[in-house]
């Protein structure tokens, strides 16, 4: 599992920047190793996609919507694909922008790995995931600094899990009063 958190570039480097989101929590890491002292930050959702960030999506959304060389129902079906795409780079740009990086040519973008920690490995390999991301803080530091973040670290991954198990709970719930899409069962009678 430590292997996930450790990349390597095609080129054999490492990335320059590693994202680790926390799909259901407002916070999520990010550790800028560009420079000889490496940062890591705990950045808010809040902060980093303002108004602004809405405007842009919605005004990509927008266009993307409306401009079409093809023939209609094409566009419509590839529409979801083409948003999800703006959507991410948009995204991306707002997050390199709140660490500081303005993209004004593809060639300065640097290197982004994104982890996201959630879902069934959070659930059955919390532990290993939580070394794995201590160690990826721990590769990005020399000194002692990068102690202060297991505590940290280790309280997202809790938060994140916690969530998940209440989110599981309630599906499981839902499933059994036959309240759920998901809901299946090898007998029925509606009649």
């Amino acid at each position: 599992m430590e292997q996930l958190f450790n990349p390597q570039l095609p080129d054999g480097g490492h990335p320059d920047i590693h994202l680790c989101i926390f799909p259901h929590l407002s916070e999520f890491l990010a550790i800028d190793s560009r420079q000889e002292n490496p940062q890591v930050l705990v950045l808010n959702t809040d902060d980093v996609f303002d108004e602004e960030f809405y405007r842009t999506v919605e005004s990509d959304f927008s266009g993307a919507l409306r401009s079409t060389d093809e023939s209609l129902f094409s566009h419509l079906i590839n529409l979801p694909i083409v948003i999800d795409e703006a959507v991410r780079d948009i995204a991306m740009t707002f997050i390199l922008n709140r660490l500081g990086i303005v993209v004004d040519d593809e060639d300065e973008i640097p290197s982004v790995v994104v982890y996201v920690v959630s879902g069934g490995a959070l659930a059955t390999h919390n532990r290993n995931i939580l070394d794995g991301i201590n160690h990826l803080i721990h590769s990005s530091f020399n000194g002692s600094e990068s102690g202060c973040w297991e505590q940290t670290v280790a309280e997202l991954v809790q938060r994140e899990t916690e969530i998940l198990e209440k989110l599981n709970e309630r599906q499981v719930e839902a499933a059994l009063k036959g309240d759920s899409p998901d809901y299946f069962t090898l007998w029925e009678s509606r009649n």
